[in-house]
């Protein structure tokens, strides 16, 4: 897991723009946003939404532009569906997005 997983995954994380948190850490944000699909035009794609949530919103098509790395999908209270990369542009964010060091073990 690197440092900034754990930044994307903290509850708070929906409750400002996303860009508002990375950028001012040295990141480049690439945000990708599509509607959950709407189960009066979408019937199919609604159904398959519904039954799972998580592997749908997995198997969407994303292509951040190079050098971007993708760093979380999820939906939100308005009926969003949130794709976010990521660009490192300083030493602060490069060292974010490293591999965090294992926890020594207390034993």
């Amino acid at each position: 897991m690197r440092l900034i997983d754990q930044l994307t995954n903290h509850p708070l994380l929906e409750e400002r723009p996303v860009k508002d948190i990375f950028e001012p850490m040295g990141f480049e944000v690439y945000l990708d946003v599509v509607y959950e699909p709407d189960p009066d035009e979408q019937p199919e794609e609604s159904e398959r939404y519904l039954a799972d949530i998580e592997a749908y919103i997995d198997v969407l098509p994303f292509a951040p532009p190079e050098g971007f790395a993708e760093l979380g999908r999820w939906s939100n209270e308005d009926a969003e569906i949130v794709m976010l990369a990521v660009k490192p542009t300083t030493p602060l964010a490069e060292a974010l997005m490293a591999p965090a060091p294992e926890a020594a073990d207390a034993s």
